[in-house]
């Protein structure tokens, strides 16, 4: 596996490892990925050293526990010489959201990860592909990781309670494996896969939206929910048709949604945006540009703002082809003038909402979907 790709997987396994209390088998997948974490937050700060005051604030805004987390994530990061230790703080330079995906997977081989770690990120690989039935994927995982029939059940049933992947009943004895990240890669085939699913209205609905967001970087949720109606809405957003971005701050919590291919630069969305960096952005200055009011400095000169902050910088060229053309693929963070943001919540988060409240409704709602997008059509 591409090791960007294996970087970009090892973000997101452990992005669902900090939700459960104990990370059991997968210490190596949750340390390698807290490392590349810390590694993307420090180095977009575009400074050549980064203050240890600074260096603090970074570590909590990622999640890391600057206690007993940071020290341990330094000393790996530094051992890869990938910074500087000083007595006023970190230096780290030329990292850019791939060479640092790159080296998280660096990193990850050096920690002697089991078996079961190296199945869990092949699994999560497959079942982004396209839906895949488990009795297929189960032989191929044992065969290749050398993993016992105990092991290999032990894999599906961490895989599933942790949420590296989904999993939607077809039958008694049969499930249908995918993830969130189905629609970063081959979108237009996997898109008319589920059109065909849905009936005339369903469909005509889903177009619309569609063709929308190929002219807007961002639709908000409510205009989303207003064209599609809840239950389709829901539907298609519980397996990550379109990527749900929320922004908030102390008056008002407010989503937006991109389309999932829409950061493909030159590989797959997941890649070049794995740390939800371009999405935060994109969705942090449509608010800035459509909720906040001229008195606090409404964001009006969008090109000349973008202009002042890329500099070179990937995110903000992606941001800036996002709100122009809408879908930046074929060019295949929070601090900003009157956006007034401080909290974001990306796609998978927000996913992840939608299809526990999907499952919970009704396990076989999205069922459809599922099979087509494995078939081509229905069982």
């Amino acid at each position: 596996m591409d090791k960007k790709v294996q970087g970009s997987w090892l973000i997101h396994h452990t992005n669902k490892l900090q939700n459960v209390t104990n990370q059991g088998e997968y210490q190596n997948t949750f340390v390698a990925g807290k490392a590349g974490i810390l590694l993307s937050a420090i180095s977009e700060t575009n400074q050549s050293v980064v203050t240890n005051e600074r260096l603090l604030v970074l570590a909590n805004a990622s999640n890391i526990n600057t206690a007993f987390e940071l020290p341990k994530l330094l000393d790996i990061l530094k051992d890869q010489e990938l910074i500087d230790v000083t007595g006023n703080g970190v230096g780290v330079l030329g990292i850019t959201t791939i060479s640092a995906l790159q080296h998280t997977a660096n990193i990850f081989e050096s920690l002697n990860p089991k078996s079961i770690e190296l199945s869990a990120i092949e699994l999560a690989e497959i079942a982004s592909n396209k839906p895949v039935s488990s009795s297929e994927v189960s032989e191929e995982l044992s065969d290749t990781y050398k993993l016992a029939s105990n092991e290999v059940k032990q894999l599906f049933y961490d895989s599933e309670k942790i949420g590296f992947i989904d999993v939607e009943p077809i039958t008694k004895s049969e499930n249908l494996i995918f993830n969130g990240n189905l629609f970063r890669r081959d979108s237009a085939i996997k898109t008319k896969n589920v059109l065909d699913s849905l009936n005339v209205q369903e469909r005509t609905s889903l177009v619309e939206l569609t063709d929308i967001m190929k002219r807007n970087a961002c639709v908000s949720y409510a205009d989303s929910v207003r064209i599609l109606g809840e239950p389709l809405f829901k539907k298609v957003n519980s397996i990550g048709f379109f990527d749900i971005n929320v922004v908030s701050n102390t008056q008002e919590e407010v989503g937006y949604l991109t389309l999932p291919s829409a950061f493909s630069k030159y590989s797959s969305s997941m890649v070049d945006d794995a740390f939800d960096l371009a999405k935060a952005f994109v969705a942090s200055l449509t608010y800035g540009m459509t909720k906040s009011h001229y008195a606090r400095g409404q964001i009006s000169m969008i090109d000349r703002l973008l202009g002042a902050l890329i500099d070179g910088r990937e995110v903000g060229e992606l941001a800036l082809q996002a709100i122009r053309q809408g879908d930046v693929s074929e060019q295949s963070i929070l601090s900003l003038p009157g956006a007034a943001i401080t909290k974001f919540r990306g796609p998978e988060a927000n996913r992840e909402i939608i299809r526990r409240e999907q499952i919970q409704r009704s396990p076989f709602e999205t069922n459809d979907m599922i099979s087509a997008l494995r078939t081509g059509g229905h069982f």
